[in-house]
């Protein structure tokens, strides 16, 4: 369970340390702890910025035969700070086309 949740919420497996660490609590709110952990992890705004960045064609470079440096990163950063901060989606929108 622990690796599922990790790989759908982070997009990384669990360390082995973190998969005994879930399994050896017994506690009754286990799952619900790993969730939240794994929600303010910043791995999760990195994991759910792709889809956002993958519609809007983001990338680093400029393509196979130009490739010159792009100063987009900041834009990239942003868009995992924002859902890293838990932005409203709306808000997002907003900001994203306002830029």
């Amino acid at each position: 369970m622990i690796r599922r949740l990790s790989l759908d919420l982070i997009g990384l497996p669990p360390t082995p340390d973190e998969a005994q660490a879930f399994i050896k609590d017994k506690r009754p709110d286990a799952y619900e702890r790993l969730v939240d952990r794994l929600l303010a992890s910043p791995h999760y705004g990195e994991r759910w910025a792709q889809p956002w960045l993958d519609l809007a064609r983001y990338a680093d470079t400029n393509g196979y035969e130009k490739d010159r440096p792009r100063s987009i990163w900041p834009w990239r950063d942003w868009v995992i700070k924002a859902l890293n901060a838990d932005l409203a989606v709306r808000s997002i929108h907003h900001r994203a086309i306002s830029r």
